[in-house]
């Protein structure tokens, strides 16, 4: 069994989190030193680098998203089982999230939790398929994501965000002012795996509103990290959200689309009343996070 304990995953979970030792030290009611080192100790007894540190920032890797994911999920289980002990009572929230490592689910994630304290948000990053016509038998409580299309499904916008490409900053389009649909013609577009996002979609429907096709890289990954480091060649471009440009290392660019772009993140939830429980707790709290972040929404 390896030698991880809770608390160690509460560590992993706020620095994930904060992307900062600082705030998540703050927040843990602990020194940074002794948070950095316990971070550098569980790091050693894995046997990964779970976090990237640089002068400015943290970045998770892909083991640091991972864990943080799973030990999110970890920690939620044992509230749950020792509120069954102790005959607590608790709401429970399973929330799907394809990649919860992006900016909109991540801070929504945080301010619902810090809102509702007492609410158990579960975590689950279940395969995309599982958020559609199955989402009621997965008993998910509610996703954010885009808009669901299955029978009972219920969908609300929550924010709006430019849609661009990501590159190098030695890329031939690096200096444009924005990219237009025949400048994805001409270079790669790094795909996204179709089994776990409809991202792919999205790009090749707006391509063909424009009269272009997209030239696919010839792999396909999933997720901020994967997809900024298959653009390092300086010849791919990541088409992403806006957000997503804040979350990588120096060395790229972020241009927006043109014509404009955007894209619309949705909470969604199958065969429940908004009115009920846990979930009036999940929406209240993430439409009050959404208003005071001042999120553009429809």
């Amino acid at each position: 069994m390896l030698d991880v304990s809770l608390r160690e995953l509460e560590y992993v979970v706020a620095v994930h989190r904060e992307r900062s030792f600082t705030r998540a030290a703050r927040h843990l009611h602990m020194a940074q030193p002794a948070l950095s080192q316990a971070i550098i100790r569980l790091e050693r007894r894995l046997g990964v680098m779970l976090f990237e540190r640089t002068s400015r920032r943290v970045d998770p890797t892909r083991a640091g998203d991972e864990l943080a994911a799973d030990a999110r999920d970890i920690i939620d289980r044992v509230r749950v089982a020792v509120s069954r002990a102790t005959g607590t009572p608790r709401h429970v929230l399973t929330v799907h999230v394809s990649e919860p490592a992006l900016e909109t689910p991540r801070r929504l994630l945080a301010a619902l939790r810090a809102a509702k304290p007492d609410l158990s948000v579960h975590l689950t990053t279940l395969p995309r398929a599982l958020t559609g016509d199955d989402a009621a038998r997965a008993q998910l409580s509610l996703t954010i994501g885009g808009p669901l299309e299955v029978p009972g499904a219920m969908s609300e916008p929550i924010r709006i965000e430019r849609v661009g490409a990501l590159m190098t900053d030695d890329h031939p389009l690096a200096s444009a002012a924005t990219i237009a649909p025949d400048d994805l013609t001409r270079h790669p577009v790094v795909s996204i795996d179709d089994q776990l996002s409809r991202w792919n979609r999205w790009v090749t429907d707006w391509l063909g509103i424009h009269g272009c096709q997209p030239r696919w890289t010839t792999s396909a990954v999933f997720g901020i990290v994967a997809g900024s480091d298959m653009v390092t060649d300086g010849k791919a471009i990541f088409v992403c959200l806006e957000s997503v440009a804040a979350d990588v290392r120096d060395g790229f660019v972020w241009k927006p689309l043109s014509p404009n772009a955007t894209a619309t993140w949705h909470l969604n939830w199958v065969g429940a009343r908004p009115d009920s429980g846990a979930l009036h707790e999940g929406l209240s709290a993430a439409r009050a996070y959404a208003h005071t972040a001042g999120w553009a929404v429809i």
